[in-house]
Order: structure tokens, then C-alpha cells, then sequence
């Protein structure tokens, strides 16, 4: 969920499926760091990129981010 999430949101991905969210993600990182990405993502879409009410103000990747844009 949060792969998903983020994923979509910084742009590193334009799919729905987990199998093509990842291979989306296999195309730009090394499968060797995918286990650290994946928690990555779910910290920061625990803390800061919840899915109702996101801490765009303090989001370190926001430059990044098409959500944060329309927020």
C-alpha cells in the first residue's frame, strides 16, 4: 500500500498492480536494494505520506511529489 502510494506520487510509477509497481521500481533501482526501498516507503508513508491526510509540510521528498502540488 504504501509502494503503492508513493510511488504514484513522486512519479516512479504509474501503475495500480504490485507486479508492475515493481517492475517499475526494478527498472530504476537495483533489485539488491528493493528490500530497503519497500521500508523506506512504508516509514514514510506511516509518518509523513498517510493516505487521508499527508505531512506535505514536512516532507523532506516534496519537491518530488505531484500530490503535494494539489494539497
Amino acid at each position: 500500500t504504501h509502494a503503492k502510494r508513493i510511488s504514484n506520487r513522486i512519479g516512479l510509477s504509474h501503475e495500480k498492480e504490485p507486479e508492475k509497481i515493481e517492475q517499475d521500481l526494478l527498472k530504476i533501482f537495483p533489485q539488491d536494494y528493493l528490500k530497503d526501498i519497500n521500508h523506506l516507503f512504508v516509514w514514510h508513508g506511516r509518518n509523513t505520506c498517510i493516505a487521508r491526510k499527508p505531512k506535505c509540510d514536512l516532507c523532506t521528498i516534496k519537491d518530488f511529489c505531484k500530490f503535494q502540488k494539489n494539497y
